[in-house]
């Protein structure tokens, strides 16, 4: 289990090798207008995963209320190449995505929900995702200015965490940057670092 600790972070990029760094400015320059907020996740290898997801989607950062532990091998390590910020409530996390011009975006289950296939997504989202066993809190499904559910249709009451940011992303970035070109393929991959698999 790893928590996210800035000082730790930047001493790692201080010692990385330049093929590296690179490959982080390279990223920070695709990054697309939008963030993904996880409240208090109870499950560490969800978190890192769901930081695998935002990567794969080109997030411009990934903020964390409350709880800040996750799995650093669930993550792939790709932790370290993301954006992240951690606020300890509601209160400090609302103040920064309104002072970073967000529209804040519960994404939950409920009544005055859009349907995700309806929804129009803003120009600058960040959707809010909250734990595994109760969801979004009351508080912050409140704070958001939209709310959006995926439709379901099994006896599954809910999807999983990552599951949900993923549709959420997927949709997010098909329809509003459909001019993105995929990472290139190798085998039955994707491979946008020319370099890995090797060793530095």
């Amino acid at each position: 289990m790893a928590r996210f600790d800035p000082q730790e972070l930047e001493k790692f990029w201080r010692e990385q090798n330049p093929r590296r760094r690179a490959l982080r400015a390279r990223i920070d320059e695709m990054r697309l207008p939008c963030a993904v907020a996880i409240e208090n996740l109870s499950k560490e290898m969800n978190l890192g995963n769901l930081i695998r997801t935002a990567n794969a989607f080109l997030c411009g950062e990934i903020v964390l209320i409350g709880s800040e532990a996750f799995d650093a091998t669930g993550s792939g390590q790709i932790h370290r190449f993301e954006r992240m910020r951690h606020f300890p409530d509601g209160d400090a996390f609302e103040a920064y995505a309104r002072q970073a011009g967000y529209t804040i975006i519960a994404v939950e289950i409920g009544g005055r929900a859009e349907l995700l296939p309806r929804f129009r997504h803003p120009q600058k989202p960040l959707f809010v995702l909250g734990s595994e066993l109760y969801g979004l809190s009351d508080e912050l499904t409140a704070r958001a200015d939209r709310q959006v559910m995926i439709p379901q249709y099994g006896l599954i009451p809910c999807l999983n965490v990552n599951v949900s940011c993923s549709i959420v992303l997927y949709d997010y970035v098909t329809r509003v940057h459909p001019e993105l070109a995929p990472a290139p393929v190798e085998g039955a991959k994707y491979k946008l670092d020319p370099g890995s698999g090797q060793s530095g």
